[in-house]
């Protein structure tokens, strides 16, 4: 089968996890037509590799029951290491199709939201989720890397 995978990193983000369903849902019905699918979602950092449906996808795939694996972007799936899991799908036959790749980004891009989302990991488990401490950190490191692109 299919699996169509979208996450976001908190519950205030709820309508962007319906539009990514969306879009998913809506490409393979194009580009996929016929085939079974299954919608897979998460809501937790891209960092924590304990997320649910995440682990339901990789013991599906373990399970040689995934022939391709569909995301919207590839950080939806994971943050870091992702070339480990597209390992681990070539090794089951399973196909990871990225609907916008982010070859567009710059070096500097890719390096400012990786830092983004390492301080945002830490300062949630740190401070919690919700705490003005957290959203303050967060909130100088983004005008300190924004110095730093400009």
């Amino acid at each position: 089968m299919i699996v169509l995978y979208a996450r976001v990193s908190g519950h205030d983000q709820k309508e962007d996890l319906q539009r990514q369903v969306q879009q998913l849902e809506q490409w393979a019905l194009l580009a996929r037509t016929g085939q079974k699918t299954m919608t897979l979602t998460d809501i937790g950092s891209g960092l924590n590799t304990e997320r649910k449906n995440l682990q339901r996808l990789l013991a599906l795939v373990q399970d040689y029951q995934v022939a391709e694996v569909i995301v919207t972007f590839s950080d939806r799936l994971t943050r870091f290491g992702l070339s480990y899991l597209q390992s681990l799908f070539s090794g089951y036959g399973v196909t990871l199709t990225v609907l916008h790749p982010d070859d567009k980004k710059t070096p500097e891009q890719e390096l400012t939201e990786d830092l983004l989302a390492i301080i945002t990991s830490f300062a949630g488990r740190l401070y919690g989720l919700r705490s003005r401490k957290q959203k303050a950190l967060l909130s100088c490191a983004k005008q300190v890397l924004a110095e730093q692109d400009a």
